[in-house]
Parts: structure tokens; sequence; C-alpha cells
């Protein structure tokens, strides 16, 4: 850990030496990045998009500060505040909300198409460091990268339906970089009308929340969905004000008064808030009974809200932002979180502790019956290790049926094209599961993709010129951000074309080790996990007592 900041002090003092870009105008100044090494890119980097004081702590953002002079873009440190991996310490500055502008050097006669990237890390965690998240591909295939921090954890999901807190400050960061994004980046010889939002875990779950949101209207027309949904277990709080009353226990309050909360929660530093959050065995991440994430808004007078609606709602009345998607997940996803939660070994699983808030049994009956009836789904092997039967529940569960379920509501709403892939590949880009200590499982863990599409400079010793997997989703991603199609040709290196699908349980590519196509999800899991959600799905969200029909897959 001591030597990944070291690596980052390191890229900040090269930052400063290295030959700097031409002067660019932005609405509130003058700024100049820094040249790469090679002379093929530009950087710029902490671009303040927004302001956050003590008077919006827990708001939407204010408009960026303006300054005289040239503002030097070459920080790139910035990350909002969280715990660092170790968990011993918090790292991060509430002076955040700020962009990276990554451009190829030279300017085209026609304007380059623009993607813009939502990192994960559950809302609580992350960054957009080149320490993992190097555009230099994406560069090298003529678009220009946007690299957004926002708000996370408590100031940036604190929901209370009242005007100090009334939710999604950090999803309102991501709409005022994108609104940014629209004016200000022809000025880098981008293309504010071709603009592809695309983000893996949460910034996947942000990035779909944005699509069903009125108020991005017209501020992105594609979007890349890599392993998360509007509708995953962790993607929305299911009782707003529990959740922060939860957190206000720890210090003193034990009431449910949002104004009561307010004023206990405003008046507790960043790190005080964060450390008050507490994780019971086998509930961490994914699992966490206390998760600050994106809500259901409550109407309130002057304040713009971002969702109004649950999503399975927005989407069924067909009344959200239609484009073109790529949509997808890994084939191991659960191993990132099983590891969190138990491990590399589960003896002897407990079925009730695996059900997520956003399930109502209506009786002890039921509840124990659905029990049964996962343990017969996925826990049918006669042997004592059951930690990959394990993998394969949180898989489905938490990524796999949220996200084949919402692509089954858009296909019946969404008349533009829907691509759809499961990636298995299984390399030595495969960082996610490495960590995780599954290094001789097969297929590909939660996060595991990325490595595929970013240069990262944990892996920068790693050959990269001979990888073919890499090559192609690079191709294909960068396509799609400017054709709204990712394989509009054939080529040596994809000599097929990616098909659209609108079938319940959509047709995707399989990315692994060759090319194919299959069914997204297992028929036997995802029917019983439609049955499951279609009996005792949660109705009641957010503020309003709002109830929604509970869709069922046809599948």
């Amino acid at each position: 850990m001591m030597m990944k900041w070291l690596v980052l002090g390191s890229l900040f003092l090269v930052n400063l030496y290295r030959e700097p870009t031409p002067v660019v105008r932005v609405r509130s100044g003058l700024v100049r990045g820094r040249i790469s090494e090679d002379g093929k890119y530009h950087f710029y980097y902490g671009i303040p998009y927004g302001t956050v004081n003590d008077r919006n702590r827990f708001q939407a953002p204010l408009p960026p500060p303006e300054w005289d002079g040239v503002l030097d873009a070459v920080d790139e440190t910035t990350r909002c505040p969280q715990k660092l991996l170790i968990d011993s310490v918090i790292v991060g500055n509430e002076d955040c909300l700020k962009l990276n502008v990554y451009t190829p050097a030279v300017r085209s006669t026609k304007p380059y198409s623009v993607m813009v990237y939502i990192h994960g890390g559950l809302f609580i965690d992350g960054s957009v460091s080149t320490l993992l998240y190097g555009p230099d591909y994406f560069l090298d295939h003529g678009v220009i990268y946007v690299a957004v921090s926002y708000r996370l954890n408590v100031e940036g999901f604190l929901c209370l339906g009242i005007k100090e807190a009334p939710g999604n400050a950090g999803l309102k960061d991501q709409v005022a970089a994108l609104r940014w994004v629209k004016e200000n980046i022809r000025a880098f010889g981008g293309d504010p009308d071709s603009v592809t939002l695309f983000g893996e875990s949460a910034g996947a779950v942000s990035a779909s929340h944005l699509t069903l949101s009125p108020v991005t209207k017209g501020l992105f027309h594609r979007t890349i969905l890599q392993s998360g949904s509007s509708i995953v277990p962790w993607g929305i709080q299911h009782d707003p004000i529990r959740t922060a009353s939860d957190l206000a226990k720890e210090f003193g309050y034990s009431g449910k008064d949002p104004y009561k909360i307010y004023e206990t929660l405003a008046n507790r530093t960043t790190k005080e808030l964060i450390w008050g959050i507490k994780y019971k065995q086998h509930k961490n991440f994914v699992t966490a009974e206390t998760l600050f994430v994106p809500c259901v808004e409550k109407e309130i007078s002057g304040v713009e809200a971002v969702i109004k609606k649950h999503p399975i709602d927005i989407i069924q009345s067909g009344e959200y932002n239609k484009l073109p998607m790529i949509r997808g997940f890994n084939d191991k996803e659960g191993i990132y979180f099983v590891a969190k939660d138990f491990g590399v070994s589960v003896k002897n699983p407990d079925p009730h502790g695996l059900f997520q808030a956003d399930l109502e049994f209506s009786t002890e009956r039921s509840r124990n019956e659905t029990a049964e009836e996962m343990l017969q789904q996925y826990f049918t092997k006669d042997n004592d290790e059951k930690v990959m039967e394990m993998v394969d529940l949180y898989s489905d569960l938490h990524v796999k049926f949220p996200l084949i379920l919402e692509s089954e509501l858009f296909s019946k709403t969404n008349d533009k094209p829907m691509y759809f892939y499961v990636f298995t590949y299984d390399g030595y880009f495969n960082l996610a599961k490495y960590i995780s200590k599954f290094i001789f499982s097969g297929g590909a863990s939660h996060a595991d993709e990325l490595f595929y599409l970013f240069k990262s400079y944990i892996l920068y010793r790693l050959p990269v010129q001979n990888n073919q997997m890499l090559q192609r989703m690079v191709t294909m991603w960068t396509n799609f951000a400017k054709y709204s199609d990712p394989t509009p040709t054939k080529s040596a290196l994809l000599p097929f074309r990616w098909r659209p699908s609108r079938a319940s349980n959509p047709t995707a590519l399989v990315m692994g080790s060759e090319l194919t196509t299959a069914p997204m999800g297992d028929e036997a899991r995802v029917g019983f996990w439609n049955r499951t959600y279609t009996k005792y799905r949660r109705r009641h969200y957010g503020f309003e007592n709002h109830t929604f029909v509970i869709p069922n897959i046809n599948c």
C-alpha cells in the first residue's frame, strides 16, 4: 500500500515537470495541462466542476469556482473521503468535485467523440487515478476520455427527504459533471453531441439511474453498463430514514425525526461519519445492512430531484432517455464479494442470512420455503466446501438477475439497439480475482474486465501488445462511442458482427478465449429469482409509500 502512494506521489511530481499543453479556456477560466512523455496525449487533472461547502454539504453542488490567471491542472491525486483498502486510515479531501480530461495531442478536423467514466466502489470508495484507470488505450482510438470524482458514502447519499439533505448528492455531482462536459468539452476538441456515459459496478448503477432521470436529457447519447444496474439490491436505499437513523445512533440519537438526524450528523466530521458505519460478520460491501447509496427522493419545492420513482416504475412507463446501450457482466462476479464476506472457504451456508432488504416475506413459512428452494438451487453437491456455490449465488443475486430483469424491461420500452455480453476471459490481467485469492478458479471476478480496458500502472510491466482480448474490448467500446455500434465492420481483429438482442433472456456475446454467443442467464436460476422477486419484492421505497407493479420475466 505504501508503494501505491509512492507511485501516486511520483506521478504528481512527473506531471509537474512535463511539457505544458497549450492553454484552454473553459467557462471558469484558463486551464493548462501536461503533455504525455511520448507526446501523444494531453492530460488535464483536477478541473473543478462544482463546489461543496458547509451550506450544501449533503445537497447538490454549487457552480464551480472561477479563477484568475491560468489553472495548472496537474494534480491527479483527487479522491473523495474514504477508507483506504487496509481500513486503518481515511484518505481524500472534501474539495473533490473535480474531473480529469484526456485528449489526443493532435486535433482532428472533426470533433472527437467523448467517453465519460463513473468509477465503481459501492459508493463508499474508489477514484479516477491512472494508478488503476489509465486511459491511454481509449485515446489511441481517437476519443476524448473524461473521469469524474463524486461524493461518496454519507456525504454523497444521505437521504432524509428534507431540503438540507434531500438525497443523491453524489448523483447530482455526476449530473453537474455532465453539464460541465456539455458546456466545455468543445474547448478540448470534443463533440458535446456525441457523449457516451459508462461505468462499472457502482458506476454502472449510477449510469443506469442517470439514464432514467429527466434531468440528464441531452447530456449523453449512449451508455455502457458493466456489472451493475439500477435495481441491484445494493443500488438503491430501501428505507433511507432507517439507514440514516442507524448511523445517528452511533452519535447518541435513537429517533427517526429527519431534522434531528440531520442535526446529529451535520455536527460530525467526515471521518467520524465514515468510522461510524459498522459492519456485521459476513455483511460487508454489497451485503452490508447500512448502505448509503442512491434513493427515491421526496418531492421538495425548489430542489431538483434525480430519482423521483422506483426504477422499475420508470422503465415500465417508458418515460426515460432512450439510448443505445451495451450491458453485461462477468461470469464469476461473486468472487470479489464472497472473498470480502467469507474469505476463500464456506462450510455451512445460512440461507436466511443471504436474503437482501429488497425482499419482504409475508410469513416465516414463506421465508423458510424460499430458503429451502435456494439451497436446492445452489448447494446440491455432496461436499463440505461450498465456496464456489456461494460465488454463483452472489453472482446471480447481486449482479446477474437484476441486470437481466432490467434488460427485459428495457426491451419493451426502449427502441434503440441494446448489446449484451458475458465476460468469461481468464488471463493475467484478472487482477480482482487474484487479489481475492481465487487464483486457480476459472472465469472472471467482479471488476476483472477493467484491466482489459484501462492501462493500469500496477500492471505496467505485463505485456499488452499481443493481448487480443484487451485490443478487442477497447476497439468495441470505442467503436460504440463513435458509431453506436461495437462492430460496424468486420476486421482481422473483430471477424464477426455483434448483434443487438431484444429477447427476455438476451443473446449475449461471450467474451472468453473464443468469442461465442449464448443466452445471458441460466434459465433455471433466473426462473427461481424471478419467482422469488415477483412474490416478495419490497414495494415501498422512499418517502411517499409509492407502490409499483412487480414485473415477471417471460423466461
